[in-house]
């Protein structure tokens, strides 16, 4: 009897904000104009829960990557700051594990250094001091001191009184006609997986936009290797298809979704001899956008310029049903 009563009155042992938190979270699943509406309208009951917030925030992040303006992507990310500020001031330990909110946050960040990159392009200079303000109170690593440092235009190529002379590296993808088909997402990769591109061209430009830029410092250009890209266009599906946004690959135990194999662990399944830099990046459409990301990240731009990398692989994949629509992986390896 006392175990009956136990388990009819432990649903309401859950706290309002954890109640809260799993009735926004299900409806987000569902429809996320609707669980944007209604995290407003508990907002305006209860300031004091962080959970609304949070799916306010996820909102916003999401509407800046459909703007093409960087003015209008600017107030977006403005709000999106706004309503992670007060997440995050509100959230306790429990709600910042749950969301990944470090992995959000950083996500966010560098959606933020590309807008003020823009912003600043564009000379829109009052856009751009608004944008700035917000962002330097919100992140530990003010993001336009990067912005001033690095511009998003390629590195120009400087006068060496010394050349070096490169090996002329691999341009051609991998010849791949048919796809692996019944891949189980679910369960950890046998690095036997391959995809074709769901954009190759694009796929392409980055590393063409990459090997020049690392011409131009005098480094070796990257040739494009078969099975790291199999390694890179299976973790930007993966991720898309599961639903998450990290290194880390995740798999589901007992019908829930968990971290399993790290990024290096992972890679060196599809290409033995392993690998040495990671780079994933989601929400952008274009090479552009994914270039102009980690180059204004000062760890995606050291991956990038590695000098002891000398071969890559790339890969984009795009589902409408996942969070950040678009997602982005690039690998490198050194022999």
């Amino acid at each position: 009897m006392k175990f009956g009563i136990l388990l009819l009155v432990f649903p309401f042992l859950l706290s309002k904000e954890e109640r809260t938190f799993k009735r926004l979270n299900k409806l987000y699943d569902k429809n996320t104009e609707k669980a944007f509406l209604l995290a407003k309208k508990i907002n305006a009951r209860d300031k004091n829960l962080a959970s609304p917030y949070y799916f306010q925030f996820l909102v916003y992040s999401k509407k800046s990557d459909l703007s093409k303006a960087a003015k209008d992507q600017a107030t977006i990310l403005g709000s999106a700051i706004s309503t992670g500020s007060s997440f995050e001031k509100k959230a306790g330990e429990f709600l910042l594990t749950q969301t990944d909110w470090v992995t959000k946050k950083e996500l966010l960040r560098e959606k933020v250094v590309a807008c003020l990159t823009k912003l600043k392009a564009e000379k829109n200079d009052s856009r751009f001091k608004k944008l700035k303000d917000k962002a330097s109170k919100f992140f530990s690593e003010v993001p336009v001191e990067l912005v001033e440092l690095k511009q998003v235009e390629m590195p120009k190529k400087t006068i060496n009184e010394t050349k070096t002379s490169f090996t002329a590296p691999t341009h051609v993808f991998p010849s791949i006609k048919t796809e692996s088909t019944k891949i189980n997402f679910a369960l950890k990769p046998t690095g036997k997986e391959q995809f074709l591109s769901i954009n190759e061209a694009e796929e392409q430009k980055l590393i063409d936009q990459l090997n020049e830029a690392r011409l131009s410092q005098n480094l070796q250009p990257l040739s494009i290797d078969p099975n790291l890209v199999r390694a890179a266009r299976y973790h930007a599906r993966d991720m898309a298809k599961e639903n998450y946004f990290d290194h880390t690959t995740h798999n589901k135990v007992n019908g829930k979704l968990s971290k399993s194999i790290g990024a290096f662990e992972r890679i060196a399944l599809f290409y033995p001899q392993g690998g040495n830099t990671e780079n994933i990046a989601a929400g952008n459409s274009t090479a552009d956008e994914t270039y102009n990301q980690w180059f204004n990240s000062p760890g995606h731009y050291a991956n990038m310029f590695n000098e002891a990398a000398t071969k890559v692989g790339i890969g984009v994949y795009h589902d409408e049903n996942s969070e950040y629509g678009y997602y982005w992986v690039f690998c490198t390896a050194s022999n």
